[in-house]
């Protein structure tokens, strides 16, 4: 079940690799990364946030998502299975342009979709800082567990 089927109302997914330097600029803006893991924040060039992102790319599926019109407007990185289990560990981000807009809960929406029987658990953390990321989890029917500075939250497909 690859991710590079899922679309959305105004969301379709599309190879991170493909993905220009202006568009990986935008998406690794400061204020884009502030909240997620120190490695998003330390990639200054192209060729760095280029290796970053394959690095990742080994351990998840790393899908860039586009808008409607094609411009490049986030990232959706969910890790593979380990060892026969169904949980996946669920990042994205988005262009700060693009924030406010409802697209974090559509592109939450469309993965459980996606996944929609398949018995498979999504698990995200969550800064506490990052209320806006919380509140689209929580509407998702995503279920919090506190954990030190974040929250982890989780929903599982019935399967």
């Amino acid at each position: 079940m690859s991710l590079l089927t899922l679309r959305t109302r105004r969301l379709r997914a599309a190879h991170w690799q493909e993905l220009t330097e202006a568009d990986l600029a935008v998406l690794f803006a400061p204020k884009v990364v502030q909240w997620l893991p120190e490695g998003f924040q330390t990639q200054s060039r192209d060729r760095a946030r280029r290796d970053f992102l394959a690095a990742v790319a080994q351990q998840a599926e790393v899908i860039g998502l586009c808008a409607a019109k094609g411009q490049a407007i986030g990232l959706l990185i969910l890790s593979y299975s380990e060892d026969g289990s169904k949980t996946r560990n669920l990042g994205y981000l988005f262009a700060e342009a693009a924030w406010g807009q409802g697209l974090a809960s559509e592109l939450i929406s469309g993965l459980q979709a996606h996944f929609s029987g398949s018995g498979i658990c999504l698990s995200g953390g969550v800064m506490q800082e990052n209320a806006a990321s919380a509140r689209v989890l929580e509407k998702a029917g995503f279920t919090p567990q506190p954990a030190g500075g974040e929250t982890i939250y989780n929903w599982c497909a019935s399967g």
